[in-house]
């Protein structure tokens, strides 16, 4: 599949199942990942992969930090990492240079992220990018070897469609875009 192809037809898939990307599959979602921009080459990114057994236990570690107050909340935190058989975490890890703000490093890991989801979907696998609470909790950040200042910016879920391509309608450009000056 061409880079825009790729681009103008990837979408969120909910629900994904085995087989997951991995050896040279996986080595290129993570390769396009690390092709993302990066204002001052500072890679302020690090990627976590979860699967097999080690999402079971990502799920104990959500319910062990979030101390759910409900049986339903506390089995949908323990459940949340089986809904894909890969989970790919992206963590900003920014650090101190004059003329690059944190934000900017955070935001070249959501674009890191990004290039990993179209890199996913242009070899024939899905994924869906969820954050929640969980992406935002201290406990978890800690159990996970993360300092207070790195930032869980996203939970790429991946594996393969159960279902085809959830239609997109087609945006406007004149909808969004404008000419300036």
């Amino acid at each position: 599949m061409d880079a825009l192809t790729a681009l103008q037809t990837r979408t969120a898939a909910p629900r994904l199942v085995e087989p997951a990307p991995q050896g040279a599959a996986l080595d290129a979602i993570l390769k396009a990942g690390l092709r993302a921009p990066d204002h001052g080459m500072l890679r302020p990114w690090r990627f976590l992969v979860v699967s097999g057994d080690a999402r079971r236990k990502l799920g104990e570690l959500f319910v062990e930090a979030m101390q759910p107050d409900t049986e339903e909340r506390r089995k949908k935190l323990l459940e949340s990492p089986l809904r894909a058989p890969l989970l790919i975490v992206g963590i900003a890890t920014p650090k101190e240079k004059d003329g690059v703000p944190a934000i900017e490093q955070i935001n070249s890991t959501a674009a890191a992220l990004q290039n990993m989801s179209v890199a996913i979907h242009a070899l024939g696998f899905a994924s869906i990018w969820r954050t929640g609470a969980a992406a935002y909790d201290p406990k978890v950040k800690q159990a996970l070897g993360l300092s207070s200042s790195d930032a869980i910016v996203g939970y790429l879920y991946v594996g393969t469609p159960t279902v085809s391509e959830r239609p997109v309608p087609e945006l406007a450009i004149k909808d969004y875009v404008q000419n300036w000056g």
